[in-house]
């Protein structure tokens, strides 16, 4: 009896914490080998907090309770039940019941991930049954697919092919930045209809294989590479596997179809070089195929000339910010034209376009602040070149909030360090987010010199908030370069 009375409280208390074990969980894809890395990072925090506390704060994005989250929760509640009506009926010792209620108290973490192993054999059911659906649809119904791969780049430019094509075709893209093979199904299933004549299918990958899934489910006839970089480098280990994975958008095309790539950048060009089974375009800022000239870029945005080996000359003016946006253009301007788009309609949709959500968008902020929000995700390049945006802007002081880059593995602290030095340059006060893991952050800021009262080190958002709130006069630009996921904050 005493050990059933022990074990209530330790059961309650542990079907309360599934639901943010599993939030955790559903934020890093239901990685098991990437939630067990989060947990061990801080295990005491992580297993042990009282429930009362919450880690991260008010959650970024909140439990999505999809019907996958939903049977692991149940599944994962019945787990932690069963073992504590197991516990009880062993009878234990009073010190051993003790010891299993502290025991059970923690276990959520464990019962999530036991859940979703077993209901793998369910899930896989269902996913085959939603992909074979969206096969026979895309059989059926033959739209001009479009395949976006690349490690950045991909969303804007998916974005921009989007807006240039409607000036003739009805078209329909992956939404925000859904880009794996669920995603881009439900798409299909849900949204795809016999009036579109052009899909365009953002193709991302954590590991290889996965943008060859998402051809597989949507095959393209049109394939292009905006950029290689080392994002996700911890996962993928070599810029060769990324390479790869990456051409799996490639591979596919069928004879008629076109491959185009950025070949301003140098993984691009190798890739493009390669590329036998079907024609190429290549695009950059200076020569190949198709390319940029009499370029000005400033706070209002960019002026350019788009120009083809072909001899036509487009006019283009937008209000995007961001010398790699040139580059965006250019592919979903080659891709347009190959489509039969004529000039003056190219110039009508890039004086249409606007930034994709949180990449370079320029706002206006409280109190006459200017924000450039960068937020939605990082990398080498993509900082390197907000930073030069950020630098343009001459009507007061330049402020840069990072909590740095991850998931470059071996690369992160080098590349993190490289930042900071770029940062000391350009910027006139740095705030960055999370003590620990911009430690090489602010290495690199001491490394260019820069004056350390401009340097804030705070533990979130929050905190960075009330800074500026004493900080901020009318005039100054701030640049939000990164936003982790809740798995990252160190509160």
């Amino acid at each position: 009896m005493a050990a059933a009375l022990l074990l209530v409280p330790a059961l309650l208390l542990a079907l309360y914490r599934v639901t943010t074990a599993l939030h955790m969980f559903q934020m890093d894809s239901y990685s098991s080998a990437r939630y067990w890395q989060w947990l061990r990072a801080k295990p005491m925090q992580r297993l042990f907090a009282p429930p009362w506390h919450r880690e991260t704060g008010p959650a970024k994005k909140q439990l999505d309770y999809t019907s996958r989250a939903k049977r692991i929760l149940y599944s994962a509640r019945c787990l932690l039940t069963l073992t504590a009506i197991g516990i009880a009926v062993a009878q234990p010792s009073l010190a051993a019941a003790v010891a299993a209620a502290l025991l059970l108290a923690h276990l959520a973490p464990a019962a999530v991930l036991v859940a979703n192993q077993l209901l793998r054999p369910v899930q896989a059911y269902i996913n085959r049954g939603f992909v074979i659906a969206a096969r026979k649809k895309i059989r059926q119904l033959q739209p001009t697919v479009i395949g976006v791969a690349g490690s950045y780049g991909k969303t804007s430019t998916k974005y921009f092919i989007d807006t240039l094509l409607s000036q003739r075709f009805r078209t329909l893209k992956t939404p925000g930045s859904v880009n794996t093979q669920l995603g881009v199904t439900r798409v299909i299933n849900d949204t795809l209809t016999s009036e579109h004549e052009v899909f365009i299918v953002e193709m991302g990958a954590y590991q290889r294989g996965e943008v060859k899934d998402v051809a597989d489910v949507a095959p393209p006839n049109i394939g292009i590479i905006t950029a290689i970089g080392p994002e996700h480098f911890e996962r993928f280990l070599t810029m060769e596997n990324i390479e790869d994975t990456n051409y799996e958008v490639i591979d596919p095309l069928p004879p008629s179809g076109l491959a185009v790539f950025n070949c301003e950048n140098a993984h691009c060009r190798k890739l493009a070089d390669r590329t036998r089974h079907v024609p190429v375009i290549r695009y950059s800022l200076n020569g190949d195929d198709i390319w940029a000239e009499d370029m000005r870029h400033s706070v209002d945005g960019l002026e350019f000339a788009i120009v083809t080996r072909q001899g036509l000359r487009i006019p283009a003016v937008t209000s995007l910010v961001g010398r790699h946006n040139v580059l965006n253009i250019l592919g979903a301007a080659a891709i347009a034209l190959h489509l039969g788009l004529y000039p003056e309609q190219i110039t009508a949709g890039v004086a249409m376009l606007k930034p994709a959500p949180n990449r370079l968008e320029v706002k206006k902020g409280k109190g006459g602040a200017i924000i450039i929000d960068d937020s939605y995700n990082s990398n080498p390049d993509g900082a390197a070149e907000a930073l030069r945006v950020l630098s343009e802007f001459t009507t007061g002081k330049r402020v840069l909030v990072t909590p740095g880059m991850i998931e470059l593995g071996v690369l992160q602290h080098e590349k993190n360090e490289e930042l900071g030095f770029q940062a000391s340059k350009t910027c006139d006060v740095v705030v960055l987010v999370g003590p620990e893991q911009t430690r090489p952050l602010a290495e690199g800021l001491r490394r260019g010199g820069f004056p350390s009262q401009n340097l804030h080190i705070v533990r979130d958002l929050s905190e960075a908030t009330v800074l500026f709130q004493r900080m901020i006069r009318p005039g100054d630009v701030i640049l939000f370069e990164n936003d982790l996921p809740d798995l990252y904050n160190e509160k």
